[in-house]
């Protein structure tokens, strides 16, 4: 029994190092040339927002009262012309006599509905009023005003004693992953 335990601890000793080869050989990546590509981390020493201007439409609703002018219209009226005919067409029934009395009825009407008509309705035919009504008037216009956003970052690292810069669209915080390639000199 102790040289079973025994020889599969020398076989386990023995594997160890093809075992952590083939672990290690998990994390790699190979390119199209078959090389090796690894992934490292560099430290992050500053990481600067880069701005940029954005242009914003804002609709902004204005309101404002215009004067608007009317025009009302009196309404006539038809009893002042039907009352002045009537009383015009009796009056000249009265004047004339013969074959006049209907000329003396028929001028007495129209000059009665005339005068009818201008006493109840004015002397002006076209008698209105003028008046002025308020209207809210809107309008909306876009008022442009402008925002910083952050549109990336700069970002500068230390690896393996050496200092890089590189743009990101974020950041990456303390330390950035890094793709290293081993070539083989030959």
């Amino acid at each position: 029994m102790k040289s079973i335990k025994s020889t599969l601890a020398i076989v386990l000793i023995l594997l160890s190092p093809t075992l952590m080869a083939d672990h290690k050989q998990k994390h790699k990546a190979f390119n199209q040339e078959g090389h090796a590509k690894q992934f490292d981390f560099g430290r992050v020493i500053e990481a600067e927002p880069v701005y940029r201007q954005l242009r914003v439409f804002n609709p902004v609703k204005e309101c404002w009262d215009e004067p608007v002018q009317h025009t009302r219209r009196q309404q006539k009226s038809a009893g002042g012309m039907l009352a002045g005919g009537l009383l015009g067409g009796i009056i000249g029934h009265q004047i004339g006599g013969g074959r006049g009395k209907r000329l003396a009825t028929a001028v007495g009407t129209i000059v009665g509905a005339k005068i009818g008509h201008e006493a109840v309705n004015g002397h002006d035919s076209a008698s209105s009023e003028q008046y002025t009504q308020y209207r809210e008037r809107c309008e909306v216009r876009h008022q442009v005003s402008y925002e910083e956003v952050i549109d990336g970052y700069r970002v500068t690292y230390k690896y393996r004693g050496d200092r890089y810069t590189i743009n990101m669209p974020y950041d990456p915080g303390k330390r950035i992953k890094l793709r290293i390639q081993v070539t083989p000199v030959i």
